[in-house]
Order: C-alpha cells, then structure tokens, then sequence
C-alpha cells in the first residue's frame, strides 16, 4: 500500500516530465523504424532495377529476337549508377567484352561504351 502511495506522489511531481519523455522515445522510434522502411524498401528496388537492366543487357526480349545496340548501351551506361553492385558489374562486363570482342565489327559503339563502363568501375574500385 505504501508503494502505492509512493508511485502516485512520484506521477503527482513528475507526471509532464515523464510524459514527454515517454513521447519523445515513441517519436524517435518511429522515425528511426521509417528510416529503416524506407532503406529496406530502397534496397529491394535497387535489387530489382539491377537485375531487370541485366536481363535486358545480355537477354533477347523474345526467344529468338535481336537485341537493340542503343538500349544496350544506355544500359552499360546506367550500370555505373549501382554503387553496391561495381564489383560484380565489373566481373560480368569484363566477362561480356571478352565474349563481344568477336563480333567487334559489328558492335563498335557498344563495344566504346562497354570499355568507358569497364574503366569507370575501375577507377571506382581504386577509391
């Protein structure tokens, strides 16, 4: 009983004190549990966006279909953009410039942006 008494002179003098705190831990931890959302969230797009550009490098849109030069390159391009995947961008490209240097004359242009890629991550790999 007396603990009760106690407990509620301590509310009685701390009560506003004690509240704030408790809604300043509440507010903190939703921002920080959003924050994480929202990284989580960002990761799997990031995920997704790669490995979409990939597909669309080295894949035909339909079996049997051409790939399109332009879109290929816009891709090498774009590729330097994934900062998480540079090491294995680099592995696959350098992977890929071995396998289209045998159709070269016929790539010229891809085969340019495909060596701007390939040094771009390179000097990012320096850093």
């Amino acid at each position: 009983m007396n603990f009760i008494i106690d407990l509620l002179d301590v509310l009685k003098d701390y009560g506003l004190p004690l509240g704030l705190l408790g809604a300043a831990i509440a507010f903190i931890f939703s921002v920080i549990k959003f924050w994480w959302d929202k990284k989580s969230t960002q990761r799997w797009k990031e995920f997704e966006v790669y490995h979409a550009l990939v597909k669309e490098l080295v894949e035909p849109p339909y079996e049997g279909g051409s790939l399109f030069m332009d879109r290929q390159g816009a891709i090498l391009y774009e590729l330097r953009n994934f900062k998480r995947y540079h090491a294995y961008s680099l592995r696959m490209l350098t992977g890929l410039r071995e396998k289209w240097s045998v159709t070269a004359n016929r790539l010229p242009r891809l085969l340019d942006e495909l060596d701007l890629t390939i040094e771009f991550l390179e000097k990012q790999k320096c850093r």
